[in-house]
């Protein structure tokens, strides 16, 4: 059997053509290899169809715009040229004839060329989005070549485009974050969570230091809505306003309470509380604060084998270190720093077992924690209370979120080096990819993109 698949295009004077597009030939009796169109051929069948579209519309719209606005008369044509257009379903070549300016000179008094101004960035925005999507989601070399093996592209784009795609709509996601958007905006919060963890990258060798720090926050509110903010503060554009803008998109009023939970560093305290337009709270991070008590539990296990003879005073310290985490879990900061100082006198009085390491190292650690939770004591609550209320305690999910963003595509495992900018880039599509809001914040951001030529009058 022979098959043959023609488009038809009824132009706006209704003249009506025919366009074959492809052409193709099946035995009667086949095989399920040969059942309907391969790979190939519907790539074939989607570039034939695209490639009449995009021509028609072109051609349609120089024969628009030739007329004059003011007079109505035929603009004098220049000279004929060409412009590729790249999409998803192949690469289309137009003609762009330039017309010069009318001759009543009122309307425009400059030559136009009517193609550039709908193929400004000789992509569709649909195209430019996939490609900034998968080279934020893949290694550039992995997203080509699952580019070249599934979508119907006639030829995979080169390393270099998929970065620089991935790049610039990086950049104007950033300068979007500016912009405060009132559309859309739901009700008013009751409550407000906004976790703050950091995350390190590995920077390239020309940078002043061997990493540089990211702030991710994991925001919340009391209606279960989630948004994910990252940033690097050296790169961002106005990071405290980039988060206020998120805050507010999730209901935040002036008389919204915020909880801000963190590792009790200066850094994320100060950006939580700077963004936040309503009363905060600062809380310390359960996380963090449990995982000194468990450094500590750690240490202690490890005097069985190091000191057999203290078997029965490891069990007294593994007691009391669980006292501690109880205490700590409580919010009984005052009681669990005197047990901290009771169980410090107690081994530096041991002259014993003061000079075994096993021991040293506990010493180390009970000191460190007594220093942490005497510092950190105006942010540490009543964890138990507070989670029989529901309301949060750790950055945990925040962790996790530092892990998908960064590591799984900047990791240093990966042997990846970053310059700053291109990090911050690069997380910013990463995030709205996360968020869900790629394709949307990818179309307000049109207005922010750096083209080589004015527009149209």
């Amino acid at each position: 059997m022979k098959w043959r698949v023609m488009v038809e295009v009824t132009g706006e004077d209704g003249t009506v053509t025919q366009h074959v597009t492809s052409e193709g030939e099946r035995s009667a009796v086949g095989q399920a290899a040969t059942l309907g169109l391969s790979l190939a051929e519907g790539k074939v069948i989607l570039a034939g169809v695209q490639h009449v579209l995009v021509t028609a519309q072109a051609d349609a719209h120089c024969r628009h715009r030739r007329r004059c606005s003011h007079c109505g008369a035929a603009r004098p044509l220049k000279d004929h040229r060409s412009r590729r257009l790249v999409s998803l379903f192949g690469t289309v070549e137009v003609c762009a004839p330039r017309f010069g300016p009318c001759r009543c000179g009122v309307a425009c008094r400059r030559s136009l060329t009517p193609v550039a101004e709908i193929m400004p960035d000789r992509c569709t925005p649909e195209y430019e989005r996939m490609l900034s999507g998968m080279g934020s989601a893949l290694p550039y070399r992995r997203a080509q070549a699952l580019l070249a093996e599934l979508l119907p592209v006639d030829t995979a784009p080169e390393v270099e485009t998929i970065r620089r795609r991935t790049l610039q709509v990086g950049a104007r996601l950033e300068r979007t974050a500016l912009v405060r958007s009132d559309e859309g905006l739901p009700s008013a919060a009751k409550a407000i969570t906004l976790a703050l963890d950091a995350g390190h990258v590995k920077s390239v060798r020309t940078y002043q230091m061997r990493s540089f720090e990211v702030m991710i926050a994991r925001v919340g509110n009391d209606q279960g809505r989630e948004v994910v903010f990252s940033s690097m503060p050296a790169e961002a554009d106005r990071q405290v306003r980039q988060l206020h803008h998120v805050l507010r998109r999730l209901g935040a009023t002036a008389n919204t309470p915020v909880t801000i939970l963190s590792d009790g560093a200066e850094g994320p305290r100060c950006l939580g509380a700077a963004a936040s337009v309503g009363p905060i709270r600062h809380v310390l991070d359960w996380f963090h604060l449990s995982m000194r008590v468990q450094h500590v539990a750690q240490a202690v296990k490890g005097w069985a084998t190091a000191v057999p003879a203290a078997a029965e005073r490891t069990t007294t310290l593994d007691d009391a270190v669980a006292h501690v985490r109880w205490r700590l879990w409580h919010g009984q900061t005052e009681r669990a720093l005197s047990l901290i100082g009771d169980l410090l006198a107690d081994l530096d009085a041991d002259l014993e077992t003061v000079n075994s390491p096993p021991v040293r190292k506990t010493i180390t650690l009970l000191r460190a924690l007594e220093t942490y939770v005497a510092g950190q004591a105006e942010l540490i609550i009543d964890y138990a209370a507070a989670r029989h209320r529901g309301e949060p305690i750790s950055t945990a999910t925040t962790e996790s979120m530092v892990q998908r963003l960064l590591h799984r595509r900047m990791g240093a495992n990966q042997q990846m080096r970053w310059p700053p900018h291109g990090a911050h880039r690069m997380l910013k599509v990463r995030t709205a990819a996360m968020n869900g809001t790629l394709a949307s914040d990818h179309t307000a951001a049109e207005p922010y993109a750096r083209r080589p030529f004015r527009r149209a009058a």
